[in-house]
């Protein structure tokens, strides 16, 4: 076969009809030669040179085609050395190129390669051999391939060393087939070539040494792991043993191999060497401790055509005792955690059948563990929970893996706020591959609730806020209005036609006055008189008020408690307090029913979170005012202590919805709470809890107490005061035809002239103060009024003495607590009045370090500011 190749191949062919042309010339010119040596046949010689001469055109035409065969094949030679990485080269005998493909040309250049290889070589004893070896190669025409390692860029320490493939092999062109000895001179004569391969093999060199250190690291890894390995022939003897199993036999390594494995056993049932397939159990090995059992596991494979054994030997695992006491420690702690959980677990199947629950589980849904197991989820929840639960199975990325939402609890009488948390439940240990949910709920009803008291209780102290500020300015509103009108009604007498409208005036704004301490009863900041008063009492004082409050047609019934204690109140608000509740309920039965009124003790033995605040423990008189009316609807239920919020709209005598505000301020501001219960249709109980105290006590507000006090900012946004927990006494008002006829009723002297008593007024509200000072002037006083306390801070420092100050609470910049304190420094023996729209027991608190002033509260007539500055005088003269 492959000497038909030779014969198609287009230079043979070539070669060929070059020789049939040579013959054919030479037996034409002998024909011509012969015409000239035998004439007498010239005719036939005549025509044997015609037909040589057609034999020559035939032989001719022949070798032209077989030309352009043959310079075809040159070319496609020259496409078969083509190669984009492997480097294809063609050197005569004297090392020069005659053809060579582009990675040759762009790799060698023009050199020569054993020159470039000389050149580029790296350093080495192997290297150096393989170059002499290729060298010896190319000059004795030998065949024969090296590999080297080169750094074609040895200036450059980026570059790393480059691994070459060489093979050289010699090509004959005229090769015959006699003188194939080695001695032969045809060698030495004839054309000969060489042809040149190189390969860069530097990423398979790289990879082989990447191969290299992972066997080496992988045959540590072996050696040193936990458990024993080894590895025998078809008879038993060991071939590998790995150091841990060495060390646990106690032999060593090179010794142990060439032995059988039974030799190290000490007890067995069968020899482990003539187990065929595979074997797994516990062995007694030979130790260096004696003798130990272990656990080996033993396979038979084919290797190479040859079975051998491998095993794995793995000691102090525990025994099946030991493993039934571990397994029942781990239901047991696992049966404490799962029952234990503060929220509710369910454990489903991938049907979303409930497979498993705990204990919470069961209080959530108020049903019975057994009627839950077997459900179905979507008897539990509703339509969307279900369709989120469900996209958690099917979740595929991590992002999907858990949902969390809040929905309500389905089939049960009561409603349930619950935030779900579900994730996908995956067996990684047992065997089998069934999947489910794990279902995490948590009852949040009370939470829910808790998150709306406080919600409610901090719009409550918003609302008293903005009630004590608006109520603090509406004051210093009416101090002017009450103030010019008795400047008028000084110049306009009885007999005077304005005296009338004077007097209506005033009484309006006596009137506004109440509004304004109604607001401050919201925020808890109003002038309380607080004693010490029995419950029974008081209401025995008031009960046939409230059955005139609330007619004929509601019967009031009234139950006492025994041995309640005392409470501290403010007699006057308190009843306020029960007269608020009373209308209400009023309004509520629509003037026919029955009002249950009644008294108890209770001890609170944990603290109770009402709203943002916490009620200390302790004992409180209970008070319990109970309708028959419409109740309260659920959505208006945390509504109703909201200052100005009302149910009854467009209703002729329905008030302005401060009642229950009232109500809510005043309670808080004794340190007590209400509870509110109420059901359409049926009615609503109010429940007051009061600190109980007993007669002979007097409460004292706590260190801890006195700092949960709320802090009164200034207008400027500074806090100015704090409210005080524990109130003091405060005054009363007596009104006749709308004026102030509290006068102080004093026969006692004053030891000086009205003139000589200097007073430092300090207000920053214009109206305010300039009719007090009118007012103070008209009486005879000395006054000089002032914006604000660093403006009175001026005159001091400048040394002028005066006998009085009246400065307001609440002023921009420094507060009138501060000036008074500044004051008492510089002249000790200066009176001081303090005025402000809050209570007196504020100003207490904030000057609790010293006892050295009166107070005065706004509105405040010129009548009350006169009295006041009397008795003051009065007072200091004793």
């Amino acid at each position: 076969m492959l000497g038909d190749i030779n014969n198609r191949r287009p230079d043979r062919q070539l070669e060929r009809n070059l020789i049939f042309l040579a013959y054919a010339i030479m037996f034409l010119s002998l024909s011509l030669l012969s015409f000239f040596i035998y004439p007498q046949y010239s005719f036939y010689i005549l025509v044997a040179v015609i037909l040589w001469n057609i034999v020559c055109i035939l032989i001719t035409i022949r070798i032209l085609k077989v030309s352009e065969h043959a310079i075809g094949f040159g070319a496609l030679a020259s496409e078969i050395l083509k190669d984009k990485t492997t480097c294809f080269r063609v050197d005569n005998a004297k090392g020069e190129a005659i053809l060579a493909n582009k990675p040759a040309v762009d790799f060698f250049q023009d050199s020569s390669i054993l020159s470039f290889l000389e050149n580029n070589i790296i350093d080495s004893a192997a290297n150096k051999l393989d170059l002499q070896k290729l060298t010896s190669a190319v000059n004795k025409l030998q065949e024969t391939t090296v590999v080297l390692s080169i750094n074609p860029k040895k200036n450059s320490v980026f570059v790393a060393a480059e691994w070459l493939r060489i093979t050289v092999k010699p090509i004959y062109l005229n090769k015959t087939d006699i003188f194939e000895d080695e001695y032969s001179l045809k060698k030495i004569h004839k054309e000969s070539y060489i042809f040149w391969t190189v390969e860069n093999i530097t990423s398979y060199k790289n990879m082989e040494e990447i191969f290299a250190e992972e066997k080496a690291s992988l045959h540590n890894f072996l050696d040193f792991l936990a458990v024993g390995l080894y590895t025998c022939d078809r008879t038993g003897k060991i071939e590998y043993i790995n150091n841990t199993l060495a060390d646990y036999l106690n032999v060593d390594k090179n010794t142990a191999i060439g032995k059988t494995i039974d030799e190290f056993v000490a007890y067995q049932s069968e020899n482990m060497s003539k187990t065929e397939g595979y074997y797994d159990g516990n062995v007694v090995f030979k130790t260096a401790d004696g003798t130990s059992e272990a656990f080996v596991k033993q396979v038979n494979i084919r290797e190479n055509n040859e079975l051998k054994i491998r095993g794995v030997v793995m000691w102090n695992l525990p025994n099946d005792k030991q493993l039934k006491e571990d397994l029942n420690q781990m239901t047991d702690r696992f049966d404490g955690v799962f029952n234990s959980a503060p929220v509710g677990i369910i454990l489903t199947d991938e049907h979303q059948k409930i497979s498993l629950v705990n204990n919470q589980i069961a209080e959530i849904f108020c049903k019975d563990k057994e009627k839950i197991l077997g459900s179905d989820v979507s008897v539990f929840f509703d339509a969307p929970s279900c369709g989120k639960i469900k996209n958690v199975l099917n979740s595929k990325t991590a992002a999907e893996m858990c949902t969390r939402f809040e929905t309500s609890v389905q089939n049960i009488e009561q409603d349930k706020n619950i935030q779900v948390v579900a994730c996908p439940l995956k067996h990684h240990f047992a065997d089998q591959n069934q999947d489910g949910l794990v279902i995490y709920i948590e009852d949040a009803t009370n939470k829910r609730n808790l998150e709306m008291q406080v919600a409610q209780a901090q719009k409550m102290q918003a609302f008293g806020q903005l009630a004590g500020g608006v109520a603090h300015d509406f004051n210093n509103l009416l101090t002017a209005v009450i103030g010019y009108c008795d400047l008028l009604i000084q110049r306009h007498g009885v007999g005077d036609p304005s005296f009338s409208d004077l007097v209506q005036l005033k009484q309006n704004a006596n009137r506004a006055a109440g509004v304004a301490r109604q607001l401050l009863a919201i925020s808890r900041k109003q002038p309380l008189n607080p004693k010490l008063i029995d419950v029974t009492e008081a209401f025995a004082e008031i009960d046939h008020l409230l059955v005139r409050l609330v007619g004929d047609q509601i019967k009031v019934q009234i139950s006492y408690g025994t041995d309640l204690g005392y409470i501290r109140v403010d007699p006057v608000q308190f009843s306020q307090v029960m007269i608020n509740l009373a209308i209400n309920a009023k309004d509520a039965m629509n003037g026919k029913g029955v009002l249950n009124i009644a008294t108890r003790s209770e001890r609170l033995n944990q603290p109770y979170q009402f709203g943002a605040d916490i009620v200390k423990p302790g004992d409180f008189v209970v008070i319990s005012v109970t309708d028959t009316g419409c109740g309260i609807p659920a959505e208006n239920i945390n509504r109703i202590f909201e200052p100005f919020f009302s149910t009854k709209k467009n209703v002729v005598g329905s008030g302005t919805g401060l009642g229950l505000a009232m109500v809510y301020g005043i309670v808080r501001q004794t340190e007590g709470f209400i509870k509110v219960a109420s059901e359409v249709g049926k009615g609503t109980t109010f429940e007051i809890y009061l600190p109980a105290y007993e007669n002979n006590i007097t409460p004292v507000a706590t260190v801890e107490e006195q700092a949960k006090d709320e802090v009164i900012l200034d207008k400027s946004g500074k806090a100015a005061l704090k409210t005080l927990s524990d109130p003091v006494a405060s005054y009363d008002d007596k009104m006749i035809l709308g004026l102030n006829v509290s006068v102080f009723d004093s026969k006692r002297a004053l030891s000086q002239n009205t003139q000589d008593v200097k007073i430092l007024f300090v207000e920053d509200e214009d109206a305010v103060r300039t009719v007090g000072a009118r007012g103070l002037r008209r009486k005879g006083f000395n006054v000089v009024d002032c914006i604000s306390a660093e403006n009175a801070l001026e005159h001091i420092e400048n040394g002028e003495h005066f006998d009085m100050m009246i400065t307001d609470m609440m002023m921009p910049g420094m507060s009138g607590a501060e000036l008074v304190e500044i004051v008492h420094q510089k002249q000790p023996e200066m009176l001081i009045i303090l005025a402000s729209g809050y209570s007196e027991e504020i100003a207490r608190k904030e000057l609790a370090g010293s006892k050295d002033f009166y107070f005065m509260s706004k509105p405040y007539s010129l009548g009350d500011l006169h009295k006041k500055v009397m008795e003051v005088l009065a007072n200091h003269d004793q």
